[in-house]
């Protein structure tokens, strides 16, 4: 025996379950006869979403102002993207005690403890609005992968207590109208004049003020009208001349005086109805059991609730094309509702408040947001727990790159360079970008990297430094010092880059206190130097003596066959003059007699011979050190 708790990547093809419950019944199951029962459920029900929660519970959104006085806020403990465009989002809306937060947990996947809830027929619980944000998979029209399900305060209920009223009302209803794709209000009457109520109140707003019409029309949220509880009594006033509900509202909404409203503030095909029948004691007991959703548990309840659900998971043109309100002038896929991301809301909600008017298409917001994100993607988040280190932030940039050439190898300046060029694809006015906080926060941190990354490229960069007469970061200085410095000899190259290696080092981190040797060893260009000098090593052990045809030095162009060490390919130093281009490679050989050498390049010459490599000179010189000469090299003769 164990809790039911299947595993949510348990089930079959792309259906899975989510995971509920700490005090569900305990049972005993088969994992397989777990899995052909939750299909025949899947596919009895016409249930063809499956939800996973990414986190326990439902966290607030919209909260009322702390002070009592101004905008509401907007919060996220929950930690979802509030940044993400397009995310279907459900908002449970209506009065107070007409079972809201119940019907919000059912949607989500059945939980009772997703949302809070006070389970009594007058006390109110729910308090601004809570948000929870599952992962969903939908054969018919997916939802790209996230849905969000919101349950708000009764409408009531923030009338009674707030002292603000109708104003505090407004800013919830304007807030959840503009982030969600569908309204679902809850109300025991067809129509009611509280609904047009409230209706009026978003109305006056995003139609008069802010010019919702002339927004795509596919991109603004739809209606789903539920009278709860409905009894058979009721049931009467349409059974005779309507199959359902939903026909009996559609005949209504065409009729009724207010009606024009709800045309102009949701999108065309987008109001829909539909009832909900009492809920019986079975279904609470399963409810509360958690086992609303299994096979076992049937009701008629529960069928309405699955067919509310299949009609919520209909993407724009979908339900558009359901209601014959989708025509021929609408032109490939939209982008769906909501309007707008919760990030763009959190900007506008001071505005939201005095009923200022603002552009709900293409505002600078929304631009602001989509910047944030491409920042995210491009460099990494800030904060405590974020990836935007120093260290990460100097690691993304390469000094061969033409841009970083151009802005002088400066992360700084190539950051701004890359914002400026962003925001011109975007149309974003650059001050507006910049004045965003995690923006300008992001533009700063690369201030505060940019002298890490010039001291590290100083220490262990390829850049050509003619001054430096001790430049080992580059293979070329690194192979004429082992000729001039080391005779060619490998344990004596190697003992000599690590002593250069420890004193750039040290004279990193004396002129970089802010880090340390373990932050110092993670820098790519510490990294590349060292696997650079590994590679060196590997090509003076690796060094052949040979014959080759080589140009003699000072002879105009005569050729003989010598004796060389043929060196391998090398790499040339990093130009520093900005052009873009990158160091060349190529192959070397080296003549010497003790203490003279002639360090060649090997070229191809086609017209010698047919096609022969040569040595071309490229520099000569003399012995440094006092003792011991370069090896001579003896070329093995080949056999007879």
């Amino acid at each position: 025996k164990s809790h039911l708790v299947p595993d949510a990547d348990t089930f079959f093809g792309k259906f899975s379950l989510s995971i509920f419950s700490e005090k569900m019944h305990r049972v005993t199951y088969v994992r397989a006869r777990a899995s052909l029962r939750t299909k025949d459920f899947l596919q009895d029900s016409r249930c063809y979403c499956q939800f996973r929660r990414s986190f326990a519970v439902a966290s607030p959104l919209l909260q009322p102002p702390t002070n009592g006085m101004g905008p509401i806020e907007l919060l996220n403990h929950g930690g979802a993207d509030l940044d993400a465009s397009g995310v279907p989002t459900w908002a449970v809306i209506g009065p107070s005690r007409r079972g809201k937060s119940v019907l919000a947990s059912l949607l989500a996947g059945g939980d009772p403890e997703l949302f809070p809830q006070s389970h009594s027929s007058f006390k109110a619980l729910t308090n601004g609005t809570n948000m929870v944000e599952v992962s969903a998979d939908n054969t018919n029209a997916g939802c790209k992968g996230r849905l969000r399900i919101v349950d708000t305060e009764g409408l009531s209920h923030v009338g009674r207590s707030r002292s603000q009223k109708e104003a505090l009302v407004r800013q919830f209803l304007i807030s959840t109208y503009l982030t969600s794709s569908w309204l679902v209000w809850l109300d025991t009457e067809v129509l009611s004049t509280g609904f047009f109520t409230m209706m009026w109140l978003v109305h006056d707003y995003v139609v008069d003020v802010l010019k919702i019409k002339e927004a795509a029309a596919l991109r603004l949220p739809r209606l789903m009208y539920i009278r709860t509880q409905e009894t058979d009594v009721q049931r009467r006033e349409y059974a005779n001349d309507f199959p359902d509900f939903s026909s009996f509202f559609s005949h209504v909404v065409v009729e009724h005086e207010d009606a024009n409203i709800l045309m102009q503030m949701f999108a065309p095909g987008g109001i829909h109805g539909q009832s909900l029948p009492l809920w019986t004691e079975g279904d609470l007991e399963a409810y509360d059991r958690k086992l609303f959703w299994s096979p076992d548990h049937t009701s008629p309840f529960k069928s309405q609730v699955a067919s509310l659900r299949n009609v919520l998971m209909m993407q724009p043109e979908q339900a558009a094309a359901t209601a014959g309100a989708l025509g021929n002038s609408v032109e490939g896929q939209p982008d769906g509702p909501p309007l707008l991301a919760l990030s763009s809301l959190e900007q506008l909600l001071p505005k939201i408040s005095r009923l200022e008017a603002f552009d709900p298409r293409d505002h600078e917001n929304t631009k602001v947001a989509r910047l944030r994100a491409h920042f995210r993607a491009s460099y990494g988040r800030l904060g405590d727990a974020g990836s935007a280190s120093i260290v990460h932030l100097a690691n993304i940039f390469d000094p061969e790159d033409r841009e970083m050439r151009k802005a002088g190898n400066r992360i700084d300046m190539c950051a701004e360079a890359k914002l400026v060029e962003q925001c011109r694809v975007m149309r974003l006015e650059l001050e507006v970008a910049k004045a965003d906080r995690e923006v300008a926060a992001m533009l700063e941190r690369f201030k505060e990297a940019a002298p890490v990354y010039s001291a590290a490229l100083v220490a262990f960069g390829e850049v050509a430094d003619d001054t430096d007469k001790d430049q080992l970061t580059a293979e070329e200085p690194i192979l004429k010092a082992a000729i001039c410095r080391w005779g060619l000899d490998p344990e004596a190259a190697q003992a000599g880059l690590a002593q250069f290696l420890a004193r750039r080092e040290e004279q990193f981190l004396a002129n970089v206190p802010q880090l340390t040797r373990g932050d110092m060893k993670k820098l790519n260009l510490h990294e590349r130097l060292k696997w650079r000098m590994d590679d060196c090593i590997m090509r003076l052990r690796g060094k052949v003596a040979t014959h080759f045809v080589v140009e003699e030095l000072g002879s105009n162009g005569r050729r003989s066959a010598a004796p060389v060490w043929r060196l391998g390919r090398w790499r040339g130093r990093v130009p520093s003059d900005g052009k873009s281009r990158r160091p060349k490679e190529a192959e070397f050989a080296l003549q010497a007699n003790g203490a003279e050498w002639v360090l060649y390049e090997e070229r191809f010459d086609k017209n010698a011979q047919g096609g022969q490599w040569i040595g071309i000179p490229r520099d000569s010189g003399y012995l440094s050190f006092t003792t011991g000469a370069l090896p001579l090299p003896s070329p093995v003769p080949h056999p007879a």
